[in-house]
């Protein structure tokens, strides 16, 4: 591997191992899972390990340090307090930095030596040092016994990997039981080439320290080499009935670890075991320990574990994925070609061509599905980062928030995922400043001292919902009509609803703030919040109650690259609708169209009245149908607003390829795209928000 790309794949890594490690630190000083600061040092190990690989020594002894700390609140010795959060934290900006910034500053050393100084306070000393590896020989209760079988690859110093230091590594966790090097694979000395490796290890240990601290060990080997780890501590006793043991432990320590049964249980379930046979998750139920639908649970986790960690990945560009969906592209746009000259052509011929491209048609379509798979991500990472900032942020003002996240396994659109989360940042600001109260404030009117930010995503209607939602002091409409009234947006004596109030915090320049602080209260970031949302053909709305809290609900396509339209005609033009904000078509009635002084003209849509858009008049387009009675309206929706839109005729419904605009073609927001159709013609896409809020400022 070249060293480029070395530095490459490790500086891939590192970015997700920081800014995973980042929000495992927050949940460790909330109070999280003790399994948290394990999952830290196992990144801080990897971290550790990749930067000596790839030639980043300084960033690797410096996480030697930490990795001691850490190593030292795995013992229990000390605890995770808020200062030894803030020195990780620390330490994990200054990998950052190194690794991202610029690393020549003379700021950088200066920090990294006091850093290390408090560091040093904590994890120097020869007492604890003996301690550890007084555990490591002595603790036989606790020991465990692992097998390793490590045959490593000929050309594997190539990576930069020495297998005798990994090995080293391994050893050094216990005391050896069992050790077998394998040297058949050795050529004659002529023959022998020094950069390559013939020798394969076959070793059992005896150590007090978890599996997963062992599969640390060959973290770097174990994709491209046949390393086998086994947990053999049972053997001895049992060994015809390993497998099964084994397997019945992982269920039981799902039990344990999920709260179903305690430790001293499982120890009681185990023995039992032992002296009478059978397997873990019978006895738990005949003890009545468990239900049965409780150790199934176990079990379909135990499944999902496995089958996760046997899955293999590939790193892919996203440049090459946003190219094969264009290719997809001009396939889709080939077949609407191919159809249109099949509807010109002789019955029985047209025929035989559109029965062939109806299988096209459903393979495309898969095709498309496949595609836009790969290009789903979890929204998670996205939200894992605004732990750190949530916490920052309120330490400044002096305010204890703690930030809940769900639906962190909802997939997006990955383009969707990295231009919303500038928009996302903006509100949680807002809650943190503006939102919720300082701990007094909350105290004296009846609420926890600490305040909560709640992010939830999930999936509704073909659309993810991303809400922002706090509990804090809420949005006084009263107050907003007041500055409303002040800027000369409202008369002194108009009335508006609460949702028409919430509408002007999206206005730049506008804000409810006394004074500006460090965070907000300048009147920028929430009329970019909606800009940005908007672009990606989305929509929010706010909902808030005095006193009890916020929520900020975004509305967003899965993806921005394939829809399903509607070609609707309008004159001698195309246009098309998005098939999801289509609620119904229909051809009006005399009397069911009316215009209101103000408002414009309005349809009767079932006992309610929709604006009516005309098409040919928004697009000055010249032949089309003018009398309503005779034409067709479609009606449709963003959010909970719905209007009529006047066309002449339905061509049909088709899969469309979304081209951008550019602004010079056209600055309306009734337009969010372009696709070119069979014929090789044009038509524009109608986006439903943006045309209700041309109609609105109107």
């Amino acid at each position: 591997m070249k060293e480029t790309s070395i530095h490459e794949v490790f500086l891939n890594e590192a970015k997700e191992l920081l800014g995973s490690v980042e929000s495992d630190c927050i949940l460790l000083e909330q109070g999280g899972d003790p399994e948290i600061v394990n999952r830290i040092f196992r990144c801080a190990h990897t971290l550790k390990g990749s930067a000596a690989i790839a030639g980043f020594a300084e960033v690797s002894e410096f996480m030697h340090g930490i990795e001691n700390l850490l190593d030292k609140m795995r013992s229990g010795e000390i605890t995770a307090e808020s200062r030894l959060i803030d020195i990780l934290l620390a330490g994990f900006d200054w990998v950052r930095l190194m690794l991202f910034g610029d690393s020549r500053s003379a700021d950088l050393e200066n920090r990294r030596r006091l850093i290390e100084q408090v560091i040093e306070k904590f994890t120097v000393g020869s007492s604890w040092k003996a301690h550890m590896n007084e555990i490591r020989k002595q603790d036989t209760v606790n020991a465990r016994y692992y097998r390793v079988r490590a045959r490593f690859r000929e050309n594997v110093f190539a990576s930069g990997i020495d297998p005798l230091s990994v090995m080293e590594d391994f050893l050094s966790l216990g005391e050896s039981v069992e050790l077998r090097v394998d040297s058949s694979g050795l050529p004659a000395l002529e023959e022998m080439d020094p950069e390559k490796c013939y020798l394969s290890w076959d070793v059992t240990l005896r150590s007090a320290e978890p599996m997963d601290k062992v599969e640390a060990c060959f973290v770097f080997v174990k994709d491209d080499n046949r390393i086998v780890i086994e947990d053999v501590t049972d053997r001895n006793s049992r060994r015809d009935a390993f497998a099964d043991v084994l397997e019945d432990r992982k269920i039981g320590e799902i039990l344990v670890r999920e709260g179903v049964v305690s430790r001293k249980e499982l120890d009681e379930v185990l023995a039992a075991q032992e002296a009478e046979g059978g397997r873990i998750g019978d006895i738990v139920v005949a003890k009545g320990y468990a239900t049965e639908g409780e150790v199934r649970v176990a079990l379909n986790e135990q499944e999902r574990i496995r089958t996760r960690l046997n899955v293999e990945t590939v790193r892919v560009e996203t440049r090459k994925l946003d190219d094969l969906m264009n290719l997809l592209g001009e396939i889709v746009i080939g077949q609407s070609s191919i159809a249109r000259i099949a509807d010109e052509m002789p019955e029985e011929e047209g025929f035989r061509i559109k029965n062939a491209l109806h299988a096209l048609d459903r393979t495309t379509r898969e095709f498309q599905e496949r595609i836009m798979s790969i290009r789903m991500v979890p929204i998670g990472p996205s939200f894992e980062q605004f732990r750190r900032f949530v916490r920052d942020a309120a330490r400044e003002l002096g305010k204890e928030i703690r930030i809940e996240i769900y639906g962190e396994d909802t997939e997006l659109d990955k383009t969707v995922i990295e231009k919303i989360s500038d928009p996302l940042k903006h509100m949680i600001r807002n809650a943190v400043d503006h939102g919720v109260e300082a701990p007094d404030e909350r105290v004296s009117s009846g609420k926890d001292r600490q305040g909560r930010i709640r992010l939830n995503a999930y999936h509704q209607e073909g659309s993810v919902i991303i809400e922002v939602s706090d509990d804090g002091r809420g949005i006084d409409p009263a107050k907003i009509r007041a500055r409303a009234v002040a800027q000369g947006l409202l008369k002194p004596d108009e009335e508006v609803s609460d949702s028409v109030c919430y509408s002007f915090l999206f206005l730049p320049g506008f804000t409810t703030a006394d004074e500006a602080s460090g965070l907000s209260g300048r009147g920028v970031g929430m009329d970019v919040v909606k800009t940005n949302i908007e672009a990606l053909r989305g929509s929010i709305e706010i909902e808030s109650a005095v006193g009890e809290g916020t929520t900020f609900r975004i509305k967003l396509p899965l993806t921005l690259a394939i829809i399903d339209g509607m070609l609707v005609r309008c004159g001698s033009n195309v246009f098309i609708i998005p098939l999801l904000s289509i609620v119904e078509c229909l051809r009006p009635s005399q009397g069911e169209i009316e215009r209101i002084e103000g408002r414009g003209e309005l349809l009767m849509v079932r006992g309610s009245w929709v604006p009516l858009v005309r098409l040919y008049d928004l697009f000055e387009i010249e032949g089309a149908q003018k009398n309503p009675y005779e034409s067709l309206v479609v009606v449709a929706e963003s959010g909970s607003d719905r209007i009529g839109i006047l066309v002449d005729d339905l061509i049909g419904q088709q899969q469309i390829v979304i081209k951008n605009l550019g602004s010079n073609v056209t600055s309306s927001r009734a337009v969010s795209g372009a696709a070119v159709l069979g014929d090789g013609k044009v038509a524009l896409i109608l986006d439903i928000h943006g045309l209700l809020s041309d109609i609105a400022r109107r």
